[in-house]
């Protein structure tokens, strides 16, 4: 490795996990396994249609990073353009099945005065976990 920065954060890694092996796998499993594991749960939560499935990932890219926020038309365009479907089939096909789709009581998608709130993965995965086995939520 060349990088004396990455080789440096390395040595820290391997005296936190005992050697440069186990600091590379927790690393790989970090990074790696734990976003496929994230994947799996979303899709958990999503309708088994591919269409509705790609339509929540250009709407999770699309909207904003830090309020998960699309305007409704943007968003109709956006999906339309980036799963070549037409635009007025995509409320229809997409925006409708995610906002009947629920997590933790809360839409996956949620129309809000002209924009669209998105829940992302992340929060698809906390609010799933906030829900008992038997439906409902967690004691406190």
């Amino acid at each position: 490795m060349s990088d004396d920065d990455l080789l440096n954060a390395l040595d820290e890694a391997a005296d936190e996990h005992g050697s440069r092996s186990e600091a590379i796998r927790a690393a790989l499993r970090e990074t790696y396994a734990d976003r496929d594991r994230n994947e799996v749960n979303v899709a958990r939560h999503l309708p088994d249609d591919p269409i509705v499935r790609r339509g929540y990932e250009v709407l999770c890219d699309e909207a904003s990073p830090f309020q998960s926020r699309i305007d409704i038309d943007t968003a109709m365009s956006r999906v339309a353009n980036r799963l070549n479907i037409p635009k007025g089939s995509v409320k229809r096909r997409v925006i409708l099945p995610l906002e009947r789709q629920r997590v933790g009581g809360k839409q996956i998608v949620e129309p809000n005065w002209g924009v669209l709130v998105v829940r992302q993965p992340d929060e698809l995965t906390e609010l799933a976990g906030a829900v008992r086995t038997d439906g409902g939520e967690r004691d406190a």
